[in-house]
């Protein structure tokens, strides 16, 4: 099966950015178990002015949130997935977007091709099939980066939509399904 890093195009020089959300929802309540604390924490927040600022569908840092649109599709496809919502202010404008901070499920499934840095940084990621199947929109345990990563169904529901700013990386994989394209190129 084909995996994708879900990342925010940064070609999108006038994207909306939060402002302040970092010092409130720290990285470390950023866990499945720690959930429950973030009901606590305020969760509207301004955004920095810029001209013609747009918002799109996906905000990669500080903090990883999604437009509705996204979030409903996610939903789709991982109905217990939880979500809190978070609310952008343009105060100049007088203007409120609902966007939601998702805290997807870290899975183990790294595979032995995978290199590393001296620094523990990645050097190639490669992500192990078997391990990752039951999975469609989860975090990468075992590494200091912090991508999202769609299987491709969800990544093709991500595609048909009129979508704005979003990126898909390939990832590459090792498993069963590579094997069997491995077969059919020598045949």
């Amino acid at each position: 099966m084909n995996y994708f890093i879900l990342s925010q195009d940064e070609r999108i020089s006038n994207a909306v950015e939060p402002v302040g959300i970092a010092q409130v929802i720290k990285k470390e309540l950023l866990t499945l178990d720690r959930i429950d604390e973030l009901e606590e924490l305020e969760r509207q927040f301004p955004v920095l002015e810029k001209n013609d600022m747009l918002y799109i569908d996906f905000i990669e840092k500080p903090i990883a949130l999604l437009s509705d649109a996204v979030k409903q599709l996610v939903e789709k496809y991982n109905p217990s997935m939880p979500f809190k919502a978070v609310v952008l202010m343009d105060m100049p404008k007088l203007m409120q977007t609902l966007y939601w901070l998702v805290i997807p499920p870290k899975v183990p499934c790294l595979s032995t091709q995978t290199e590393f840095r001296l620094d523990g940084t990645l050097k190639k990621l490669v992500l192990d099939e078997a391990k990752a199947a039951p999975y469609s929109f989860f975090q990468i345990e075992g590494i200091k980066e912090n991508y999202i990563v769609v299987n491709i169904e969800l990544a093709e529901s991500i595609l048909r939509r009129d979508l704005r700013g979003i990126r898909l990386q390939k990832i590459q994989t090792e498993g069963r399904w590579n094997d069997i394209l491995s077969v059919e190129k020598a045949l």
